[in-house]
């Protein structure tokens, strides 16, 4: 019994040893100094919001170039790759025989030309003949219809003529459409087949260059609300701004603009396909280049802006320390806008007159006294919005 006792005074004075310890933690943590802390009113800003989407260049129009005549490759007159112009002379088929066939059919011309002249005249004095009844009528009617055929096949010539002179005109191949000329894919002397399937060589557009890329559903709808009618311009150049970035640049140096969005969601990826034209007078741009598209959606609001370490995340959503008159730090939940490089945007949960605080959350408890130190945020004017 005596044991007993012992062990339950022991454990008595350990317990009584523990709470005096805990009662001097928290006084010594009720003592503790205040600490400085940096503080700043958030700024009011014009803010412009945008959406990101990824995809690739494509030339617009490609065509494959082929002949239309059929004859043997003389020459080519253009260099493999470089720029050519709509109009310029790529290649030469042997004229020869086209030029033999107009000469042929020119021939023919004069050749018919010369029976009307002597069938008209021959019909004049048939004519003459009936009047005095010289001539019979079968003999008339003979004359009639002689210079009638004749008459008729003059129209046939000239077509055979005109067909004969396109032929040596398409012996001779230009460029349909400026841009960049890929390599030659028949060499000099080989016999080329009128409409083959297989083109001499391809030339592709280069300015300007679109950019084809896909907006999910959600974009889609608040594109639609925010430039809605704006891609009906009446037949007059788009104005939808857009900004394209290369795969190996931070930021957005290309500029563009909307001009097609498809008709219709594609109801297996619930994506729109959407192009934008883009400026490529030097011809940089090659069609297939991967890139990233930044599209402004909606109108600009005025919001409140503060650096974006001063938001962290709690149980209750996304907070700011908030110093209040009576030095209290106290967390605030708030609403955010998007990233604008170090910049946050707080769409509500807070007002301009509030001091957030920027620097020195481990220093402050919440519920707990700081000392304020006001500073003042230097934000841009112009905010431009983080490169993903």
């Amino acid at each position: 019994m005596s044991r007993l006792r012992r062990r339950m005074g022991r454990l008595a004075a350990g317990v009584l040893a523990l709470a005096a310890f805990e009662g001097t933690g928290a006084a010594l943590a009720q003592q503790m100094p205040a600490m400085p802390v940096t503080v700043a009113n958030p700024v009011s800003r014009k803010i412009t919001e945008s959406v990101e989407f990824t995809g690739r260049f494509q030339a617009w129009p490609q065509v494959n170039i082929t002949s239309r005549v059929t004859g043997y490759l003389d020459k080519s007159s253009f260099v493999e790759g470089s720029l050519v112009k709509e109009g310029d002379v790529l290649f030469a088929i042997d004229p020869r025989p086209f030029q033999a066939a107009v000469d042929q059919a020119a021939a023919q011309v004069k050749i018919t030309q010369t029976r009307i002249d002597l069938t008209k005249a021959n019909l004049a004095r048939a004519e003459a003949l009936k009047k005095t009844g010289n001539v019979t009528d079968a003999t008339y009617q003979a004359n009639l219809q002689a210079y009638q055929e004749a008459a008729a096949s003059i129209d046939s010539a000239s077509a055979a003529l005109a067909t004969a002179k396109l032929d040596l005109n398409y012996a001779t191949i230009t460029a349909p459409i400026s841009g960049r000329i890929t390599r030659q894919l028949v060499s000099r002397g080989n016999l080329v087949v009128a409409n083959s399937t297989s083109p001499l060589v391809s030339i592709v557009a280069v300015d300007p260059i679109y950019f084809y890329f896909d907006l999910d559903e959600a974009s889609y709808l608040a594109y639609q609300r925010a430039s809605r009618g704006k891609l009906d311009t009446g037949g007059k150049d788009p104005t939808l701004k857009v900004e394209i970035g290369l795969s190996d640049e931070k930021g957005f140096s290309h500029k563009g603009t909307l001009d097609y969005l498809a008709p219709q969601v594609d109801a297996q990826t619930g994506t729109v396909t959407a192009r934008a034209k883009v400026a490529n007078a030097d011809g940089f741009l090659a069609p297939g280049l991967f890139g990233r598209i930044r599209i402004t959606i909606g109108e600009p609001y005025e919001a409140l802006v503060v650096p974006d370490v001063a938001v962290s995340q709690s149980a209750q959503g996304r907070t700011v320390i908030v110093v209040g008159a009576d030095k209290i730090a106290n967390p605030r939940v708030v609403e955010l806008g998007p990233k604008f490089g170090s910049f946050r945007v707080i769409k509500s949960g807070l007002k301009p007159e509030d001091q957030v605080l920027i620097n020195g959350q481990m220093r402050a408890r919440p519920g707990g006294e700081v000392v304020p130190q006001p500073t003042k945020l230097d934000v841009p004017e112009t905010l431009v919005p983080d490169p993903n």
